[in-house]
C-alpha cells in the first residue's frame, strides 16, 4: 500500500511541477507546449442501508503533456500520457485495488520530403507505475515488467493536424521484464530467466483527432507490429478517446483500449476434456475508462 501511495503522490507532484514550469514564456516561437490534468474522486458511505450495497471510495487521474517543435522542414513531436486510479469497496480495512495504470512516452522526429510526406523516426515507450494482481491476488505485472520500447524509421503521410499514418519497414520491439518471478516464468514472451527480448519487424501506426461536435473531441491511435520471423502474428494496440468539455473547470472523458499480443498468454483453454488438461494462449485485452472531474488545461 505504501508503494501505491508513493506512486500516486509522485504522479501528481510531477503534474503540478510541469504546470508551474510550463507557464514560463519561452524565448522562441518554434515550440508549442501544453498540459491537461484531470482529477476525479467519488465516495459512497452506507450505514444500515436497507437497499444494500457497499461503501466505496474511488480516486483517479490522468494527465497529458505535449511539447512540439516546428521549424522549416523539421518537426519534432513529444507526448507523455500518465494515468492512475484506485478503488476501495467495503469498510476501511478493505484494500485499495488498482483500476487504471499506465505511462506512455512517444517522440517523433520528421523531415518533410513533400507537402504531406515526411521521413520519420519514432520512439514509443510504455510501462506502468505499480504492481498488478489477477483475481487470485497473484502479481502479474510491475513497473518495467513489462516495459515495451518501439523504435521505428519510416515514411509518414500527414494531413493537417487531423490524420497521420506511418509505415516503418525498419522497426524494432524491445520487451523488458525486470521482475525475477515473472522473468523465471517466461512472461510476456521473454525466455525463462531472461529480462529482455528484442524483435525486428515492420510497423504501421496511424492517428486521427478531430472536434466532432462543439466541446467534444475524438482521438484514436492504432499501432500494428509484426515480427519478421512471424509475419502472420500481428500485435495490435488500438486506443480511442472521447473528451467532453462541460465548462471551464469540469470535463469528462471515455476511453477504450484494445490489445492483442501473441506473446502475452493471458487466456486459459481446455485442450483435453477427459483429463482437464489446459494451456494458456494469447487473448484479447480490452479496457474502458470513464472519468468525470476537475480539468486543468495549460
Amino acid at each position: 500500500m505504501k508503494i501505491i501511495k508513493t506512486s500516486f503522490i509522485l504522479f501528481f507532484l510531477s503534474s503540478l511541477a510541469y504546470s508551474q514550469t510550463d507557464s514560463i514564456k519561452s524565448d522562441t516561437t518554434y515550440w508549442e507546449k501544453g498540459a491537461v490534468l484531470n482529477l476525479n474522486f467519488s465516495q459512497v458511505d452506507l450505514t444500515n442501508w436497507n437497499g444494500g450495497g457497499k461503501s466505496s471510495i474511488s480516486i483517479g487521474g490522468l494527465t497529458n503533456f505535449n511539447a512540439n517543435y516546428t521549424k522549416g522542414k523539421n518537426v519534432w513531436d513529444n507526448r507523455l500520457d500518465m494515468a492512475y486510479g484506485l478503488l476501495r469497496q467495503g469498510e476501511s480495512e478493505a484494500p485499495f485495488v488498482k483500476t487504471d495504470d499506465n505511462i506512455i512516452l512517444t517522440s517523433r522526429y520528421s523531415r518533410q520530403l513533400k507537402k504531406r510526406m515526411f521521413l520519420s523516426a519514432i520512439v514509443d515507450f510504455r510501462t506502468q507505475f505499480d504492481e498488478g494482481l489477477n483475481d487470485e491476488s497473484v502479481v502479474i505485472s510491475r513497473f518495467m515488467a513489462p516495459g515495451f520500447l518501439l523504435a521505428n524509421i519510416g515514411v509518414t503521410y500527414k494531413y493537417k493536424k487531423l490524420f497521420t499514418a506511418t509505415l516503418s519497414p525498419l522497426s524494432s520491439k524491445s520487451t523488458f521484464v525486470m521482475d525475477d518471478s515473472l522473468s523465471t516464468a517466461g512472461a510476456y514472451g521473454v525466455e525463462a530467466g531472461e529480462n529482455f527480448r528484442f524483435q525486428g519487424g515492420i510497423n504501421f501506426s496511424s492517428s486521427f483527432q478531430k472536434d466532432i461536435w462543439e466541446n467534444v473531441n475524438l482521438s484514436t491511435n492504432l499501432n500494428l507490429f509484426a515480427d519478421y520471423e512471424k509475419l502472420g502474428n500481428v500485435d495490435v494496440n488500438w486506443e480511442t478517446a472521447l473528451n467532453f468539455k462541460i465548462n471551464k473547470f469540469l470535463s469528462a472523458s471515455y476511453s477504450t483500449q484494445f490489445i492483442y499480443d501473441d506473446d502475452i498468454k493471458s487466456k486459459e483453454i481446455i485442450v483435453n476434456d477427459a483429463t482437464g488438461e489446459s494451456r494458456n494462449v494469447a487473448g484479447v485485452q480490452f479496457k474502458s475508462v470513464m472519468n468525470i472531474g476537475l480539468n486543468i488545461k495549460i
